[in-house]
């Protein structure tokens, strides 16, 4: 497991707080492309993160907001895993 620098966060906390000011202004496509990049980041990573859930829930918020329910939904149950992993195994963060 590859564990990220503080400027590799940082980038991702960007990626993702520039993804979140799109969606708030209803710019639900580049939100979604925005979230690529720190998704992919923290997926390469290998670390399942809760910041990787939450990257994920604003991913599901988006394809709601585009009537993408189905993508929605899987992207809610992908945060879920994440979230279920980590509060069983406190110690695989």
């Amino acid at each position: 497991m590859k564990n990220m620098t503080t400027s590799e966060f940082s980038r991702v906390r960007t990626g993702y707080e520039r993804a979140l000011a799109l969606y708030e202004a209803g710019r639900f496509k580049p939100a979604i492309t925005a979230l690529k990049r720190p998704i992919r980041t923290l997926e390469y990573g290998g670390e399942k993160t809760l910041f990787l859930a939450k990257c994920y829930r604003l991913l599901a918020a988006c394809h709601q907001a585009l009537d993408a329910a189905g993508l929605a939904a899987h992207y809610e149950r992908e945060a879920g895993k994440i979230e279920i992993q980590i509060k069983s195994d406190p110690e695989d963060r």
